[in-house]
């Protein structure tokens, strides 16, 4: 019996490794993407134009993609560090505080705007991609558009640390006086 159940997990050990796929992505008269894994489902009028993929496993990055990657986040970091406008300036007055912060927060209003404006003209021009290689610019577009709302949110994030830091500096001008 011990025997019966080894040989039953080794069997299963062995028949359990990861099996590739094979999927294949069309383009149908609409302009409609679709993928399937089964080449009968493909129109035969599709089937010169059709994209074959095979499934794979995520790739690990390699050292140097690893390396660019942290000398952007440490570029970025620095600048951050060393740009007075995003450092907490204990010697600026909370005068102008208040104004660099304003002036940010209209900033991020106005790129705001102009993120909604971006995004109701990319959703008319989906409607109006139809060859492959329309589809492959408007993908561009929302790659870029992407970027641009990742940045954003970094923004709204440096302009809340900043609020809340100028918030702490009040706070505590606040407490001296009642201390005095």
């Amino acid at each position: 019996m011990k025997y019966l159940n080894i040989f039953i997990i080794i069997t299963f050990l062995v028949f359990s490794v990861n099996a590739a796929a094979e999927f294949y992505k069309y383009v149908d008269e609409d302009g409609n993407v679709h993928f399937t894994d089964d080449i009968n489902q493909v129109p035969e009028a599709q089937r010169a134009k059709i994209q074959s993929y095979i499934e794979s496993e995520r790739e690990e990055p390699d050292e140097q993609e690893v390396s660019q990657e942290n000398q952007s986040e440490q570029g970025a970091t620095d600048q951050q560090t060393n740009n007075p406008e995003l450092s907490d300036n204990e010697s600026e007055s909370l005068e102008d505080a208040k104004t660099r912060i304003e002036a940010l927060k209209s900033e991020i209003d106005q790129e705001y705007k102009a993120l909604l404006k971006e995004k109701e003209q990319l959703a008319n021009a989906k409607e109006q991609a139809k060859t492959r290689e329309q589809i492959i610019e408007f993908n561009k577009k929302v790659d870029s558009l992407n970027k641009r709302v990742a940045s954003y949110e970094k923004k709204g994030k440096d302009y809340k640390a900043q609020v809340d830091a100028y918030n702490q500096r009040i706070k505590g001008k606040n407490s001296e006086n009642q201390d005095q």
